[in-house]
């Protein structure tokens, strides 16, 4: 996976260093909503599923095709998983850590000199890093948190994902004000019964430093 990442970052920057490019800072918020690959097991859950926040940022390269069309890159660093609540008995959060790269294409539905406002679908890889599950019990107030371990013998993990994603960006001279949502193909294990498959909805800004 890191051979991946660095293949698809080459190419990125060698498609962005022929021609002038925006660079931008991104950061916002997550709002994930994992789903169970058995179906039994996320019916069983769907009732006490909440949106589950995270932090999402990195950087991101944008440049014009034409006057309408353009192509981003972007290297983020963004929390996904799981949070449901079974009141009053407990909380649990499943927090999964991503790097992801998406490569995305830009369609603008309006342009001024000083602003803009583009929609744009395209698709990502990602690299699961790291996690935690937390279980908080609302009787004994206990909290249980235990961290991801990914040589665990029990469970076979899929670090690697990989989906589709769709938003918009409306801009204002340097500010960017995006709201995306992602969807993974790929499920956190092929073979474990909880495995979970990330859907997530973000917004938040892009600040330009370089155009």
């Amino acid at each position: 996976m890191i051979k991946y990442i660095f293949t698809l970052l080459t190419v990125s920057i060698s498609f962005f260093a022929n021609s002038q490019t925006s660079f931008k800072i991104k950061a916002g918020m997550n709002f994930s909503k994992a789903v169970y690959l058995n179906s039994e097991k996320d019916a069983l859950i769907k009732p006490f599923r909440q949106l589950k926040p995270g932090i999402v940022a990195g950087i991101a390269l944008q440049q014009s095709v034409n006057k309408i069309l353009s192509v981003q890159a972007e290297i983020l660093y963004s929390q996904k998983g799981l949070k449901t609540t079974q009141a009053p008995y407990n909380t649990t959060i499943n927090t999964m850590n991503y790097i992801e790269i998406p490569i995305t294409g830009h369609y603008s539905l309006s342009k001024s000199r000083h602003s803009y406002f583009n929609i744009y679908i395209g698709g990502f890889g990602a690299f699961w890093t790291d996690g935690k599950y937390k279980r908080k019990d609302y009787y004994t107030g206990e909290i249980n948190s235990i961290k991801v371990d990914f040589h665990n013998s029990d469970y076979t993990y899929s670090r690697i994902d990989a989906g589709i994603l769709a938003g918009a960006i409306y801009n204002i001279k340097n500010i960017d004000l995006f709201i995306r949502y992602t969807h993974s193909m790929i499920g956190s294990s092929e073979l474990n019964a909880d495995a979970l498959r990330n859907k997530v909805f973000s917004f938040g800004i892009n600040y330009i430093i370089l155009k």
